[in-house]
C-alpha cells in the first residue's frame, strides 16, 4: 500500500514539473509573432502576417462544432 502511494505521489511531481517547465514555451509560437502588433514597417509587418496566419487581419477561425 505504501509503494503504491509513493508511485502514484512521484508520478503526479513529474507531471506537474513537465507542466511547470513547458508553460512559457506554450504561450506563443514565435516571439516575433507576438510583436506582431507593434511593429510599424508595412514590409516587416507583411512578411510576418505570411509566417503568422493566425496572427493577421485575414484569420477566421474554423465554426464551433457539437458533435
Amino acid at each position: 500500500m505504501k509503494t503504491q502511494n509513493f508511485i502514484v505521489i512521484a508520478v503526479l511531481l513529474v507531471a506537474a514539473a513537465i507542466v511547470v517547465a513547458c508553460k512559457d514555451k506554450l504561450a506563443v509560437a514565435s516571439p516575433a509573432c507576438a510583436d506582431l502588433a507593434g511593429i510599424s514597417d508595412p514590409a516587416q509587418k507583411a512578411e510576418l502576417i505570411k509566417r503568422c496566419p493566425r496572427n493577421g487581419p485575414d484569420f477566421k477561425p474554423s465554426p464551433v462544432k457539437n458533435w
